[in-house]
């Protein structure tokens, strides 16, 4: 089974959507979507108007819309407008991934590690979430929460139970391997236990320093610590039909990325 590669625009801040399909499109025949930031759709409504142009030009090119990403987290409830402003944001993807044909909005939950929360940030987060569940209802569109080190996501044990407390079928999963290798976790054994609420795959890598996190070098995606190799095999043993979205930033992310794709057309092009 061959898996569906698309492309994280966030690690394209700079440039607007335009520029990056046109940098793609020799990449085409194995670039098959591209995850969009919400500032490159909000940029391109700036200077083209409606939705439908947008959806025009990716059509044009072959690109799916798997994600949409904003930063949002739920967990700010002492911060009314704050708060009223994720709200906002969150409404304003949804009605975005409705008009683009897109299934599914990115959130994160809570901006702390699982095991400093308080019983109460987890338990208004965890409501917040339901009910942005049922705003996401209104739209017919998913809301997948990325699992990430520092958020409420960030193990296993803490996923489980914040999926069993917001309990809203709306509520899916973006997994990242990567983010769960930065607390030395295991990223098969959670992909297994988790994987009917997993919705989208990040996939990135690095050489880890577990001491010093800001020490950590970007890799391309089968040349570092995560075995990834082994988790896109599990994706297709379950016969995982989302897409995997290659993620890097900064500096280093575009060589990274570069060797990522080189890798990825020699390795699983088959």
């Amino acid at each position: 089974m061959t898996l569906k590669l698309s492309l994280c625009t966030t690690g394209f801040k700079e440039w607007d959507i335009e520029e990056i399909i046109n940098w793609l499109l020799p990449l085409q025949a194995d670039v098959k979507g591209l995850e969009l930031w919400n500032k490159h759709i909000e940029r391109f409504q700036e200077k083209h108007g409606p939705l439908d142009k947008l959806a025009k030009l990716l059509e044009n090119n072959d690109l799916q819309i798997p994600s949409i990403s904003g930063y949002t987290t739920f967990s700010k409830l002492w911060n009314q407008k704050e708060h009223q402003n994720e709200i906002n944001q969150a409404r304003k993807l949804l009605d975005m991934a409705h008009q683009l044909n897109c299934p599914l909005i990115r959130t994160f939950a809570g901006h702390i590690a699982s095991r400093n929360a308080s019983p109460e940030q987890w338990s208004e987060t965890a409501t917040e979430l339901n009910k942005l569940g049922q705003m996401a209802d209104l739209y017919g569109v998913d809301v997948a929460i990325e699992i990430h080190y520092d958020s409420f996501a960030d193990n296993l044990e803490a996923i489980q139970k914040l999926l069993e407390d917001i309990d809203h079928p709306r509520i899916k999963l973006i997994f990242d391997g990567a983010n769960l290798y930065v607390d030395q976790l295991n990223p098969k054994e959670v992909l297994e236990s988790i994987f009917p609420h997993v919705s989208h795959v990040h996939l990135k890598n690095y050489h880890y320093n577990h001491k010093e996190r800001y020490k950590n070098k970007p890799a391309p995606i089968f040349s570092g610590d995560v075995d990834n190799i082994r988790l896109l095999e599990e994706l297709r043993k379950r016969n995982y039909t989302g897409f995997v979205s290659l993620e890097y930033f900064g500096q280093e992310g575009m060589p990274n990325l570069l060797a990522s794709l080189e890798q990825w057309k020699q390795q699983l092009a088959y």
